[in-house]
């Protein structure tokens, strides 16, 4: 996709005279085509264009086709972009267009909903013929005149809405259900079937607003989660802190330049489901010959570092380990998010997060990622006075954290011991499970 991207903005760049080019992509899109004495168009266009990163490229796109009005280069560019969310599925496409039955424009004409979207054919092919319709023309015949000739999910496939970017997929369901085209009930019945369906994929059409007293919808992730598959988990230290060298261990590749024997590093894909305390039970098994889930929780354990974080770990697996099974969420200690200060300077391109290990993390589904803190006297203190200083920065880290799309908590250590501390972990746990929607 990258390279057809590149194919398309090279060839409109290519349409341009030398003037142009020195002007028409710096007013569309603010980029900057050198005139260069000697250099050709080409030379001139593939020197700006081989500097720019997969996503500059699809930036670029977008903007070249809001000029234009360029669906295809939309599309690749919008495909690039969308490279590593969740996908929505063929399957969860076809179950769309089945809940839409052989309607999908409501009060509206079919070819008025789906040609701002999807290229359907030029007024010339509309006139002249090709020995049989246009697509256009086949939309109007068989969707609106004699309406039930064609299925939405017929439709789905003649137009390309099974394998087009999820934005213009999400775009289409919004004029599906927009007040002109769906009012009342069967805008309410259609939004909810529709929800039911995208919510498996981890989408839905939510309310944005009104219009004369009729709900707007927009297509968006049901949860926001952090960007990114995760892979390359460092956690669970019991000796010295582990110097390693990598911008975020959720989402990057890391070298563990020094304490790696006392960490464990999960290096399986990790996918949308996020990763369940079985699934770590596995790994381990197979990392460690002959141990079991026992085992795994024993050696978790000795990475714990106070009495409030021994009682947090005791009682999720005591109160939750039963009740969700094979649903339950590994809940992962001591872990290192980012690379140690000891090599940044090895690393200059690369930014870190500002905080160095998390006392506890959980990767939920629809890449929720949920932080948990313990703080004791040291997160408030420099050489046991109170300091403004630390204080600061662990709330401006917090904030970093939240602005990258992890859910971030704190307890404070004496919450966690004492007569309450177990219902206090417990009604916490309680919310969080039934706020992410985690059932056995």
């Amino acid at each position: 996709m990258a390279d057809e991207l590149y194919r398309l903005l090279s060839g409109i760049l290519q349409g341009m005279s030398h003037a142009q080019l020195s002007q028409e992509p710096e007013r569309v899109a603010g980029l900057v085509v050198p005139a260069r004495e000697g250099f050709s168009k080409r030379q001139r266009i593939e020197a700006v264009l081989e500097n720019l990163t997969q996503e500059d490229l699809a930036q670029l796109a977008l903007k070249f086709a809001a000029v234009r009005h360029d669906i295809l280069l939309d599309e690749a560019g919008r495909k690039v972009l969308e490279a590593g969310d969740p996908p929505l599925t063929q399957i969860t496409r076809r179950d769309v267009a089945r809940i839409l039955g052989d309607d999908l424009a409501g009060e509206r004409s079919t070819v008025e909903v789906v040609e701002g979207y999807f290229p359907l054919s030029s007024p010339l092919e509309d006139f002249l013929g090709s020995g049989g319709e246009s697509l256009r023309n086949q939309i109007t015949r068989y969707m609106d005149h004699n309406q039930g000739d064609w299925s939405v999910e017929h439709l789905f496939g003649e137009i390309g809405a099974f394998d087009c970017s999820k934005a213009r997929f999400g775009a289409l369901l919004e004029e599906t259900v927009h007040p002109l085209t769906r009012s009342g009930d069967d805008q309410t019945k259609t939004v909810a079937a529709l929800n039911a369906v995208l919510a498996r994929d981890g989408y839905e059409l939510a309310q944005e607003g009104e219009i004369s007293g009729h709900p707007l919808f927009s297509f968006r992730s049901l949860a926001r989660g952090v960007s990114g598959r995760p892979k390359n988990l460092i956690f669970a230290s019991r000796g010295p802190k582990p110097e390693i060298g990598f911008a975020d261990a959720i989402n990057n590749d890391l070298v563990i330049l020094s304490g790696e024997e006392s960490c464990l590093v999960y290096d399986r894909p990790i996918g949308a489901s996020g990763l369940v305390w079985s699934e770590l039970v596995a790994w381990w098994g197979e990392a460690t010959p002959g141990a079991d889930a026992a085992d795994l929780g024993a050696r978790l354990q000795e990475s714990l570092a106070s009495d409030a974080e021994r009682k947090l770990f005791a009682t999720y697996f005591k109160a939750y380990r039963s009740a969700l099974g094979e649903a339950l969420p590994a809940l992962l200690p001591q872990v290192y998010l980012h690379y140690d200060p000891a090599i940044v300077k090895t690393l200059r391109h690369r930014l870190p997060l500002p905080r160095q290990r998390m006392d506890f993390l959980l990767l939920l589904p629809n890449r929720q990622r949920i932080v948990i803190e313990v703080d004791g006297k040291h997160h408030f203190s420099e050489n046991g006075r109170p300091s403004l200083k630390v204080y600061a920065d662990m709330v401006s880290a917090d904030r970093e954290l939240r602005l990258s799309g992890y859910e971030v908590y704190r307890f404070g250590a004496n919450e966690l011991v004492g007569d309450n501390a177990e219902a206090r972990i417990t009604d916490f746990f309680d919310k969080l499970i039934r706020l992410h929607n985690i059932r056995q």
